[in-house]
């Protein structure tokens, strides 16, 4: 009875040590992930035509991050975009080509959402009633473990 104890009391031990290395390495890794999408953060903000240099589209925060591969990610994003001229102007994610929102006759416009998703997306700013874009950003999905350990058969012989 006493190594049964024992045992019971080492299990949990060692459990609670693999949860303590599992939350360490998600921080790790969304701190990795931030870093380096803080230094790309000047990538993220594309400006299409010379004649319109004034323009920003911003996101933040910036990199979604699942656990493991092909899980979607969940994250609060807001958009943030400036222009020098006032016009009708909408948020397209150029990967689904939907629209999000659209301002009328505004110069800057800022927007939140609840982004969901397996893989990363494109957005853009576009005139309302166009196709081309005026600034485009990404929301990159990243991932803290590859793919499982884990075998994927589920039979056993005992």
């Amino acid at each position: 009875m006493t190594l049964l104890k024992y045992t019971n009391k080492a299990q949990v031990n060692a459990n609670k040590a693999f949860n303590l290395y599992t939350v360490v390495f998600l921080l790790i890794g969304y701190c990795l992930i931030s870093f380096s999408a803080n230094a790309e953060t000047t990538q993220g903000i594309t400006s299409l035509s010379n004649t319109e240099q004034l323009t920003q589209l911003k996101v933040t925060p910036k990199p979604c991050v699942a656990l493991r591969k092909g899980q979607k990610c969940y994250l609060e994003v807001t958009f943030s975009w400036q222009h020098p001229e006032i016009s009708n102007y909408c948020l397209v994610n150029s990967t689904t080509n939907k629209t999000i929102k659209c301002w009328r006759q505004q110069t800057k416009g800022q927007y939140s959402f609840d982004f969901q998703s397996r893989l990363s997306n494109d957005f853009a700013l576009r005139k309302q009633e166009s196709s081309v874009d005026i600034a485009r950003t990404t929301i990159p999905v990243a991932w803290v473990y590859k793919s499982s350990k884990r075998a994927k058969s589920t039979w056993r012989l005992f």
